[in-house]
């Protein structure tokens, strides 16, 4: 001790300088607050007095975890522990602040006389104040922190997230945490235990054992990681939820065009780990259903969707009729609704809702299993009562069946084209026959819509991605604010209507433009993004960023997207370059190199001295097809027509690196600026192009017919293997010019000299027996194709737009594509040539022939269409193909040229596409029949160059010609399911080719308004509904659906006539006398009169429509109404 000025040294115990009674009451008080000394030799995190014990290491009974086990289960590593600890000791170090009053009394222990011993007793007392002060200011603290820690223990579980986005953005993986509902329970527990606690002790030994309690349970909550957390917010948010189950979501019910639906205001708190987990392995209950689900629950960590079934008992209940499999189709214009087309059932099922379609997307193969009856959709519109009992359309019913005989000549004995099957495979058809007939009865009995949940994704669709934009979780404040640091994650919302809403992008995988200015990126650029795994534990998949396309301004920008979107970028790389070395060391770079090799010359039949010409657009490069045509007697009553087609499996070996990537991309796409080809161009613009004055490898099919376009009973077609050399490329304008008599052997003013014949080359090839061919051939081809339609065959046609561009590739000009005579001739007979080959590998091949097959339109969709007809006295009779045929020629008679073209949009929306299919697939010989040609069997032959199907063909029908079958091959089984793969992938590209070619129009009509300005259109009314009607553009083929919301204009529904009125603005004139007061011609624009006018609508209104672009990205067609058209 210090000694103090003026005071005698003498050295007195501190009991002494008390007394007695005042020493032995502080030893007393010291005592009850020192803590027992600790058993464990442990040492404590922070240095404690030696006699005490930490009592917030102390565990719960249930928490049987180590440390090292937390750390694996948070994955975190040594320096987040740590950080951790730390930040967990500010809470548990709270609770052991203790006072050793014998050690401060020992500093008070003074060096006294008598009068300094007032002194001593004065600042004893003095002391002992500064102390109590200081305990209650200590406690009170402590309590505050206690108080804290006992919350949600929100603090520690916002700063361990903290730590573990450092460590996942260090590692750059996104792991995952799965933690054990007795973890959350634990940590729940112990929260209770806290608050309960604090309400029963007020003491100083209640408050301390809070704060050890607070100890505990801030230990608890380090070891669930946050889950607590969670719980808490799931139970916050379930009256939000609970409000928004009834519509499934904001973004899920409100129409494409509709008014866009609010954002949620709170953005989800799932770690990136748990939100990154897939969905769990397909797992299934002892019944084989589907583990039950809480439909109320939309994430959060609570299961939101069911449980696939396992494969095998997928198959086994396809095959016994327990379960049904379709290709779901979502309804773009509310996504809530899924539909299946079930073969044998006449009517589609009802996959409603979210939880119903159980992850699956528009254009899934699925396997559902059906509600229970009580369970499916009533009825109540007459017309759909009628539907369900309505039968397939027949395309041979009225038809004579002796003349359809003689047209086609039909030699296929049927029963040999099927694998016969196993008595089990038979009784398991049996069951599945019986099966469908009893859910048909039902239905009928009923008078319901059969509705059924998705239990199993057999194949996807799109597995390519979608394009769309991203949005930022959270709001940002303008275009040059970065994303916030607490995104874990960010929204990509596809362009396609019928997707999921906000799929959520890892913000590790996002563009660095859209993490420093989101917002500007999401209003300029486009992006590509796939689904990577949608758990059973979330509404929203989590999806996968792959690329930015581009800004939405530009036409490649657009195009890139569409292929992207539909899986056809591969379409636009070139080829692998060993495929390109190759053919350039055979062939050279054009071609060069490469001459017909003399083994080929003797083993092939010779057409060199025939004249064979070929008919294609005009800019054609890849001229896949010729003909030729001979009168085989004086009286030119029969003919020799000769199809020849270029033989590219001469270039083409099975299996090599070239056949696996024309077989990937399946086809050519051919876009308005330019062709995207499924093989090299040195093959198909060069080598296989049947290009004049050059020799040439074909394949042949050479048949005899009559005059009037019959075939000649008993002579056999050829087939095989060929040389041609083509004589003139003509086009089909040049084509169509010689059948009006513009072009004749006199005057061939009108025929490009670089497309005739050149003259001495052969000298009995002439431009007046050119001409007299192509007159020839359109001669008979015009007699079968009339009797083609007598006996059944249907055409239905669709607006093809073309456009014209300039050097830049913008359009100048565009227009819908006429298809003339010449057209028709040649198509009449590539069906012919397609129909004999078809027939040749069934012979061959039997249930491995690969043939394309055209089903019957839906029935239903087929009724409501005539009816809708019908009610405007334009009766079109659908009973079979041939009466359809001859209504709709009528209705263009009786009726005119729109009536025609509305008449036939409505009757081309039932049909469904045709497929390819291998024979052995099909459930019978009419499943291989093609509904609108009316003829038992079909394929595609006649163009190798741009279509893969076409390469399988050629080489079945190759071994045909040498002898030899598929079906003597060791495993015929394998070539099966090749060709029934190869079939799959064509059907598909074939499908998405055909819609990205759709929508690269539209992006080409865009450009053109955006250039040129709005265009005025005319649009006829199809339906109509209480906020919105739809029209048919007659000048582009477009069917749109407009939203009175969003083209500005107010309506009035008349619940009794279900017409609808819309009100437009006009402009009034203004009186003549007026006009001469103000003596000027033209009012100004503030002294006009404006006004508005009621404008019924009704079904074939022809509307005065404007046609222009949105003004924000990305840029979409929209139309506005001005009147009706006079």
């Amino acid at each position: 001790m210090a000694q103090r000025d003026g005071c005698p040294r003498v050295k007195l115990s501190w009991q002494e300088a008390l007394g007695e009674e005042a020493a032995a009451a502080a030893v007393a008080q010291a005592q009850a607050q020192k803590p027992k000394k600790s058993k464990s030799k442990k040492a404590s995190p922070k240095p404690q007095p030696k006699d005490a014990k930490p009592k917030r290491k102390k565990r719960h009974p249930n928490d049987v975890r180590t440390e090292q086990d937390m750390d694996a289960i948070a994955g975190f590593d040594d320096s987040s522990e740590n950080e951790l600890e730390e930040e967990m000791d500010t809470f548990g170090g709270a609770g052991f602040v203790l006072v050793d009053l014998e050690s401060e009394l020992e500093e008070l222990a003074l060096v006294a006389t008598e009068e300094g011993f007032a002194n001593v007793r004065v600042g004893m007392a003095q002391s002992k104040q500064k102390r109590n002060n200081k305990k209650k200011k200590k406690e009170k603290k402590t309590e505050q922190k206690a108080t804290t820690a006992v919350e949600p223990v929100q603090e520690t579980t916002n700063k361990a997230k903290k730590t573990a986005k450092k460590v996942r953005q260090a590692q750059k993986l996104l792991e995952t945490i799965e933690v054990e509902d007795v973890e959350v329970e634990m940590a729940m527990i112990e929260t209770e235990k806290i608050k309960k606690s604090k309400k029963k002790k007020k003491g100083k030994e209640g408050k301390q054992e809070e704060v050890n309690a607070a100890a505990t349970a801030t230990t608890a909550a380090k070891s669930t990681q946050g889950k607590a957390k969670k719980e808490k917010q799931a139970k916050k948010e379930k009256k939000k939820d609970t409000a928004k189950s009834n519509t499934q979501g904001s973004t899920g019910n409100v129409p494409k065009n509709d008014k866009k639906p609010k954002k949620r205001a709170a953005k989800e708190k799932e770690t990136m780990e748990l939100e990154e987990k897939q969905a769990a392995p397909s797992q299934s209950r002892a019944d084989g259903k589907p583990k039950s689900t809480n439909r109320g629950n939309r994430g959060n960590g609570q299961v939101t969707y069911s449980e696939y079934l396992d494969r095998d008992v997928v198959i086994r209940g396809l095959e016994t009729g327990g379960l049904l499999q379709g290709k779901l189709r979502v309804n773009a214009m509310y996504r809530m609704d899924g539909y299946i087309t079930v073969d044998g059932l006449s009517m589609d099922i009802l996959v409603k809702g979210i939880q119903d379609r159980n992850r699956a997307l528009d254009g899934d193969l699925v396997a559902v299993r059906l509600h229970p009856e009580s369970e499916w959709k009533a009825l109540d519109d007459e017309g759909d009562r009628r539907a369900v009992v309505s039968k397939p359309m027949s395309s041979s019913a009225g038809v004579d069946q002796n003349a359809l005989h003689s047209l086609w000549l039909p030699s296929v004995e049927t029963e040999k084209c099927f694998f016969k099957l196993s008595t089990d495979e038979e009784n398991s058809a049996d069951m599945l026959k019986q099966s469908m007939s009893r859910l048909n009865e039902r239905m009928i009995e009923s008078r319901r819509r059969p509705t059924a949940s998705v239990v199993f994704i057999l194949a996807q669709g799109n597995s390519n991605g979608f394009i769309g934009s991203l949005e930022p979780a959270t709001k940002v404040k303008d275009l040059t604010s970065p994303l916030s640091s607490n995104d874990n994650y960010a929204y990509f919302n596809a362009d396609d209507q019928r997707l999921p809403r906000r799929i959520r992008i890892p913000r590790l995988q996002l563009p660095d433009e859209f993490v420093s200015r989101p917002l500007l990126y999401s209003k300029t650029m486009l992006c590509f993004c796939r689904i990577k795994a949608w758990s059973t534990r979330h509404q929203s998949p989590m999806g996968e960023f792959v690329k930015t396309v581009g800004e939405y301004t530009g036409i490649e920008t657009g195009i890139s997207a569409i292929l992207s979107k539909h899986g056809l970028q591969s379409h636009t790389l070139d080829f692998d370059s060993s495929i390109l070395n190759e053919l350039d060391e055979k062939y050279g770079t054009s071609g060069e190199k490469w001459e017909i090799p003399p083994e080929e010359l003797q083993k092939r039949r010779d057409f060199r001295d025939t004249q064979i010409f070929s008919i294609d657009p005009y800019n054609a490069r890849d001229l896949d097809d010729a003909l030729h045509i001979r009168a085989l007697d004086d009286a030119r009553t029969k003919f020799e027509i000769g199809v020849h087609i270029a033989d590219v499996t001469h270039f083409i070996e099975h299996n090599s690196l070239l056949d696996q990537e024309a077989r990937s991309r399946a086809t050519s796409v051919y876009l308005a600026n330019r062709v995207l080809p499924m093989l090299p161009r040195i093959l198909c613009e060069k080598l296989c192009s049947l290009q004049p004055q050059v020799d040439r490898l074909a394949f042949s099919v050479v048949w005899q017919m009559n005059v009037d376009g019959t075939l000649v009973d008993g002579a056999e077609p050829w087939f095989g293997k060929s040389i041609i050399r083509s004589c003139c490329k003509l086009d089909y304008g040049s084509a169509q010019k010689m059948l009006d008599g513009i072009i004749t052997s006199d005057g061939v003013d009108e025929w490009e000299e670089d497309r005739r014949p050149i003259p001495g080359a052969n000298p009995s090839i002439t431009n007046a027996t050119v001409i007299q061919s192509v007159k020839d051939l359109w001669s008979i081809g015009e007699n079968r194709r009339a009797m083609r339609f007598e006996t059944g065959a249907v055409s239905l046609n669709d607006v093809k737009l073309v456009f014209s561009l300039d050097a830049k590739g913008n359009p100048t000009r565009y227009g819908s594509y006429e298809l003339k005579d010449s057209n028709r001739l040649v198509e009449e007979y590539m069906l012919l040539a397609n129909y004999l080959v078809a027939q040749q590998l069934l012979r061959a091949h039997g249930p491995l022939a690969f043939l394309r097959h055209h089903p019957p339109p839906v029935s239903r969709s087929m009724d409501q269409a005539l009816e809708l007809l019908g009610k405007s006295d334009i009766n079109v009779d659908g009973r079979s193909t041939k009466q359809l045929t001859e209504s709709l020629e009528r209705v263009r008679q009786d009726c005119g040229e729109t009536t025609f073209v509305i008449a036939q949009a409505l009757i081309i929306k039932p049909m469904k596409p045709a497929e390819y299919m291998v024979a052995g697939n099909g459930a019978s010989p009419d499943s291989w029949r093609h509904y609108a040609l009316n003829i038992p069997y079909y394929t595609h032959f006649t163009s190798p160059i741009r279509r893969y199907a076409d390469v399988v063909v050629h080489r079945l029908l190759q071994e045909s010609v040498v002898g030899s079958s598929s079906l003597d091959a060791e495993n015929p089984e394998s070539r099966m399911v090749e060709f029934t793969s190869v079939a799959q992938n064509c059907n598909e590209k074939k499908m998405t080719s055909k819609n990205a070619e759709k929508e690269c129009d539209k992006v080409f009509l865009c450009a053109y308004v955006q250039h040129h300005g709005d265009v005025e259109v005319t649009g006829v009314v199809l339906s109509m509904g209480q906020k919105s009607f739809t029209v048919y553009i007659l000048e582009l083929g477009l069917e749109q659906r407009l939203f009175l919301q969003e083209i500005n204009l107010k309506g009035s529904w008349n619940e009794k006539t279900s017409q609808l009125s819309i009100r437009l603005p006009v402009q009034k004139k203004r009186d003549e006398d007026e006009d001469t007061k103000s003596g000027d011609h033209e009012a100004p624009a503030q002294a006009r009169k404006y006004g508005s006018e009621m404008l019924k609508l009704s079904f074939m209104k022809q509307l005065q429509m404007r046609m222009s672009t949105t003004k924000k990205m990305p840029l979409a067609l929209t139309f506005t109404v001005i009147g009706e058209k006079s």
